[in-house]
């Protein structure tokens, strides 16, 4: 008997093989250090209206921008980071494209108000119940729209009709007030079940913990089986349906929790304003902005809608304040037949605009930084920043190697 052949010399141990943490891997640490970024602005965040007046806010802040100005602002971003995150389900993981998510938005507004007028129910109470409500439209829209097929500008556009069928309605309904909307009632001295403050600071935690909450139902989507559907939906409906992913019934699942959360949302904004009408809730505007969030941060991606809102709200705000700040200003045909040097004109102008003169100005400058986003980060901010990351690290790994 031929002697058995002995084993090898055993292969070395990879670099990256050893136990501990020398062992562990660079996506480990980039992880880790990513939760910790995380953990400091949720830390800021939650500090801010703490510090919002502040002599250290105020001298890093532009002048006007403190105190409930400054919550205002970090409000609509939660507000508006929640909005896209609902957004996100549909839009992003299912790739399904809707611009009829004001719809959503309105509906829940009004519901909840109704519930809070009419019947006397906590505003709490009323989200929930505009969570349910705006659910079954969502379910029913998504059930015809995809019993036949529809998918792409055809599913977008049975949405933007959606969301004009529900404004009319709401505009010629004299029960909900029609085109003159509802004013909610404020208590003088109001209390958390009401659902009413004297103060930002209530409103700004509130914004807070929806926005959190939504990340971690994102989160768990992206990582649960459902969102595996859902991505693969996106990716290619036929082949998913091929391989027996339940494709309609995912869809419908998708668009049901995204308008859930969507009438949440309404809720939160009638509660904040006190006030709701239809030409102001339930127009293609408010459809653009909720969906814009995603798209500039990165739809189909959990932090994507939260960059996305960190990013637009500032900068429209920003634009809008500078822009249209009020004033008469200079008449700008006057200002261009002076005799003032050319810096001097440019120095008057920019004074013009900073007075109100721009007019549309604004809404131009705000377009056209979003078309630059749009042009040179087509995923999204998030996935080319991602991509960015990737490409250092394997210039590094090659001057290294």
């Amino acid at each position: 008997m031929a002697p058995s052949p002995s084993p090898g010399p055993s292969p070395a141990p990879s670099p990256g093989a050893s136990s501990g943490t020398l062992g562990a891997p660079p996506r480990f640490f980039a992880a880790s250090r990513a939760r910790i970024f995380y953990l400091v602005v949720l830390a800021l965040l939650l500090l801010l209206p703490l510090v919002s007046e502040s002599a250290a806010v105020e001298a890093v802040m532009p002048v006007g921008l403190t105190g409930s100005a400054l919550l205002h602002v970090f409000v609509l971003i939660f507000f508006f980071a929640f909005m896209s995150q609902a957004w996100n389900i549909i839009g992003g993981f299912a790739g399904q494209l809707s611009i009829g998510h004001a719809a959503f938005f309105g509906i829940g507004a009004y519901v909840s108000t109704i519930c809070y007028v009419h019947l006397g129910l906590s505003p709490w109470i009323g989200m929930l119940v505009a969570a349910a409500v705006t659910s079954v439209f969502g379910a029913g829209l998504g059930l015809v729209s995809f019993h036949y097929g529809l998918k792409g500008p055809f599913f977008a556009l049975v949405t933007v009709a959606f969301a004009e069928i529900t404004r009319l309605v709401l505009l010629h309904w004299e029960f909900v007030g029609a085109a003159n909307g509802i004013l909610l009632p404020f208590e003088p001295d109001p209390t958390f079940w009401q659902f009413q403050f004297k103060g930002k600071e209530p409103y700004y935690y509130i914004a807070l913990v929806m926005m959190l909450c939504s990340i971690a139902l994102v989160a768990w989507i992206a990582r649960s089986r459902f969102g595996y559907y859902l991505h693969a939906i996106r990716q290619d409906e036929d082949a998913a349906e091929a391989v027996g992913v339940p494709t309609k019934r995912c869809k419908i699942q998708a668009i049901a929790l995204s308008a859930a959360l969507a009438g949440m949302g309404g809720t939160f904004y009638a509660q904040y304003t006190q006030y709701i009408v239809p030409d102001d809730m339930v127009v293609g505007r408010v459809s653009v902005e909720i969906l814009l969030g995603a798209v500039i941060g990165g739809a189909g991606t959990v932090m994507g809608p939260i960059i996305g809102a960190f990013i637009l709200i500032p900068v429209g705000e920003a634009t809008r304040v500078i822009f249209e700040g009020g004033g008469t200003g200079v008449s700008l045909s006057t200002l261009i037949s002076s005799d003032l040097g050319f810096g001097e004109k440019f120095v008057a102008y920019l004074d013009y605009l900073a007075s109100g003169g721009g007019g549309g100005l604004a809404v131009i400058l705000y377009g056209v930084l979003l078309m630059a986003v749009v042009l040179g980060m087509p995923g999204g901010v998030l996935p080319w920043l991602s991509g960015l990351r990737q490409r250092l690290r394997r210039r590094a790994d090659q001057a290294g190697g």
